[in-house]
Order: C-alpha cells, then structure tokens, then sequence
C-alpha cells in the first residue's frame, strides 16, 4: 500500500530525493514567493507602486488598468501579478501607506509632550497639512472611490476611525487635566473637526481651491482650540464660551 506521504498530487512534477518536485500551479507560487523575498523582487515590486501612484494620478483609479500600470514601470505583465493579485490590492498597498504617514505625522514629535494643548495641535495640524499636501493624489483617489467601490468606503471608513480615535483619546485626556470644555462630546468632537479638516484638504489639495498655507493652518488650529475650550498656554481649567456651566 502507498504511503500518504509519498502520494503524487495534482501539482506535482517529478519524483526526486526530497519529494515531488512542484508543477503547474504550485511550482509558479513558490517561485513568485522566492522573487518577492529578494532585493531584486523588493525593487521590483517599488517600481510597480512608484509606477501605479503615477498612474493612478494621471488617470484615476477606476480608468487605469493593469496594463497602463505595468507599460509605466517597463516591466511585463505577468511581474504584476507576482507583487498584486489584483489593482485592487495594489490601491490598498498605497492606501496604506497614505494611512501610515497620516497617522506618523499627528503622532507628538520628541520634546512636544510638555507644551500646551494648543501648540501641540498647532503642530500636530501643520505636520498634516503637510503630509496630505504629499500624497493628495492618492487620498483624493480614495475619497472618490469610497463612494463607488464598498472595499475602497471600507478602507477608507477604517482610515477615518483610525484618526476619530486618535483624536478622542486626546480630548478625553485634555478634560481630565481640565484643559479642554468638559461639557464637549469627545466623540462628537472629534468626528466633526477630524471632518472639517480632511474635507477642508480635499477641497484645497484636491480639487484647487486657493489657499495661504500660513493662514489655513493657523485658522484651523484656532477653529479647534475654540470648538474644545483650548487657550494658548493653558495649564489650567479650559475657559471661554465652549466651557461647560
């Protein structure tokens, strides 16, 4: 009787010392596994995402294809589908990487810790202002397929949460130090400004409405500070018309 062990599958090539060897199927992923985890294949699968952000920026995403994203790398199209089962997954590798830098250019910086609330969000807006400046093409591509495509609206609904959250937790943390409005939802809050200052970037970046970079960040961080109570160099309970009575 033939041992379980040594039976020949459906994707298997010859018989040698160390098993079957792979055929067909299973032979084309283990070799695109082994060219993924090379230098080259890092490089290779770059030249594919640098390829596809232009792309992407000069078509949109539902109008470029496979094709015009592998013709701008210079590469065959069978060393797409050795990276990216699909366009789909490749979006969602630069979507990622759009979320990553968002989410590193909110994060405190060193040393920012003991300022008060209102220069931190001074600087933590400006770093994403900057951030959303950088990579505007791609966020405003996934703010346009949202709409059209559920995994895209997911994504992008996680990006968001992602943020909402972020901005929570610190305005929870600035009530409980009695710097910001205790009678401020901080869900609400954060929702709505995390709202105004994304849909504030789409119009500018995105679509080109004309702005000051100077004035827009400072008229942002004053937009906040006056939605949550916030004063400059606060170290104290949170005063003005947002105050809870």
């Amino acid at each position: 009787m033939t041992q379980s062990g040594s039976t020949r599958g459906a994707g298997d090539g010859p018989r040698t010392r160390g098993g079957w060897t792979p055929a067909g199927t299973a032979a084309r992923r283990r070799v695109a596994q082994a060219e993924r985890s090379t230098e080259r294949g890092q490089r290779t699968r770059q030249q594919i995402l640098e390829a596809a952000r232009r792309v992407f920026g000069r078509l949109g995403y539902l109008d470029a294809g496979i094709d015009d994203i592998v013709a701008e790398a210079g590469l065959a199209r069978g060393s797409f589908y050795t990276y990216f089962p699909s366009k789909l997954e490749l979006f969602k590798v630069l979507a990622a990487e759009v979320g990553d830098a968002i989410a590193a250019a909110v994060a405190p910086g060193p040393g920012e810790r003991g300022l008060d609330p209102v220069s931190a969000l001074d600087r933590s807006n400006r770093r994403y202002l900057d951030a959303y400046r950088r990579h505007a093409a791609i966020y405003g591509l996934l703010e346009q397929s949202a709409s059209i495509d559920p995994e895209l609206r997911q994504l992008r609904l996680h990006y968001r949460q992602v943020h909402v959250r972020r901005v929570t937790a610190r305005i929870v943390s600035w009530q409980r130090r009695g710097l910001a409005a205790a009678g401020v939802d901080p869900a609400t809050a954060a929702a709505a400004l995390v709202s105004m200052t994304s849909n504030f970037c789409y119009w500018w970046r995105v679509l080109g409405e004309d702005h000051d970079e100077e004035s827009a960040a400072a008229t942002l961080t004053a937009l906040w500070a006056g939605a949550l109570g916030l004063a400059v160099g606060s170290s104290g309970p949170a005063a003005g018309s947002a105050r809870a009575t």
